[in-house]
């Protein structure tokens, strides 16, 4: 099966109401750790951010609030960015990040991009001024600090226009301490811990995302129709693409029924950012068989198409891939589908085999179970393509 179980967990970030502001994201091996774990930061936050965007979805993790993300330096200095929504993320700067001229420049580059800064478990000193300048919130840790160090902090500060979290508080002294200095968030167990969160995620190839960063990098001028033709060869690949795209945060308003219209949608550096984050977050597996019979039915549906001249043949290679994505996912076809931003009709077409789309896949699929097919044409054709299809996924595959 060509799906694995995602993880990550949240804990809330509260302003003086009590109500919640935001969410730090942490990540979390599987839904069962308690802590981190973290051997290499940087695949960490792409994982974090990896799930947000494309397995849980941000807007099902934080709501309208905030998502604060642990961001390593090497994250912070990488020049490509991540496609996440800027009003709706924080970027918080690890206390190891080193701060230095290169870091500084950095953030600066973040926030002229329209990221809001966090310093995380930050102590400062007057040479660390020109960070502050650059952020949007302070986080001070009151159990690391003790409460006199974290008063100081406080007072610090004040010049700067900068709200202060309050992390790590973990009684009511704890936060009754904290209100009477009039910061301006809190978090820490004394409101929640951290709540883990779980969802099983298709996998992608990794051949796949080494050969489509490949192609990025040395063409920026690369066609459509090219990029679509690595992308297509990986349903999960194009499932994430999709539910990328479906996202409330993205504020899709169209509907898609090609792969074609969801690459032209994302964009080339989107779609460099997404294949850069799954890379570094390592989700990915071998499934080889599955994933060739996932690609014989989408090539053998598309060339179906094309004998019968029917419009847009791309939409059949689309529907035969995600005609079988439920058993890739190991989810239910109809909860997969509805996630995905695609017409009504053409869901219709691959849950109730209606229209053209949905005859085509009925034929393919009886074809594939060797049931009987009432037309001899519509045999002899099918047979055809068949092998054509057959010969289109070993040429394909053989370039890896």
């Amino acid at each position: 099966m060509m799906y694995h179980n995602v993880a990550l967990a949240r804990q809330p970030i509260v302003d003086n109401s009590l109500s919640t502001f935001g969410y730090e994201l942490l990540y979390r091996r599987d839904v069962r750790a308690n802590s981190a774990d973290v051997y290499d930061q940087v695949g960490a936050t792409a994982q974090v951010i990896t799930a947000c965007l494309l397995d849980l979805g941000l807007h099902n993790i934080v709501g309208t609030g905030k998502a604060f993300v642990n961001f390593p330096r090497g994250y912070l200095v990488n020049p490509s960015g991540v496609p996440l929504p800027k009003d709706h993320t924080v970027i918080e700067v690890l206390e190891n990040a080193g701060f230095d001229a290169v870091l500084l420049a950095s953030l600066r580059r973040w926030q002229n991009a329209g990221f809001k800064i966090a310093l995380d478990d930050f102590v400062f000193e007057p040479k660390l001024a020109p960070f502050v300048e650059v952020a949007e919130y302070v986080k001070l840790d009151i159990l690391a600090l003790g409460k006199d160090a974290f008063h100081q902090q406080v007072e610090a500060l004040r010049p700067y226009d900068v709200k202060i979290i309050a992390e790590k508080i973990e009684t009511w002294e704890d936060y009754h301490f904290a209100k009477l200095l009039e910061v301006d968030y809190y978090q820490g167990y004394f409101f929640e811990k951290p709540q883990a969160l779980s969802k099983k995620a298709s996998s992608v190839n990794q051949m796949t995302l080494l050969q489509l960063m490949a192609s990025l990098m040395k063409a920026s001028d690369m066609s459509i129709a090219e990029l679509e033709n690595i992308v297509s060869q990986d349903i999960g690949l194009v499932h994430k693409l999709l539910k990328y795209l479906n996202s409330p945060l993205m504020g899709l308003v169209a509907s898609v029924d090609s792969l074609r219209l969801a690459i032209m949608l994302i964009g080339t550096e989107q779609l460099k950012s997404i294949t850069n984050l799954l890379l570094m977050s390592e989700m990915t597996a071998d499934r080889e068989v599955l994933q060739g019979q996932v690609l014989l039915r989408a090539k053998h549906a598309e060339l179906f198409a094309q004998s019968q001249q029917y419009a847009n043949e791309d939409r059949y290679f689309l529907a035969g891939m995600l005609s079988m994505i439920d058993v890739c996912v190991g989810v239910d076809l109809e909860d997969i589908l509805s996630e995905l931003p695609l017409p009504l009709e053409f869901t219709g077409a691959i849950l109730e085999r209606s229209g053209r789309v949905g005859y085509t896949l009925d034929l393919i699929e009886a074809y594939e179970k060797n049931r009987p097919i009432k037309s001899e044409e519509d045999m002899k054709i099918l047979a055809q393509t068949y092998a054509e299809a057959v010969k289109w996924v070993e040429s394909f595959r053989a370039t890896f």
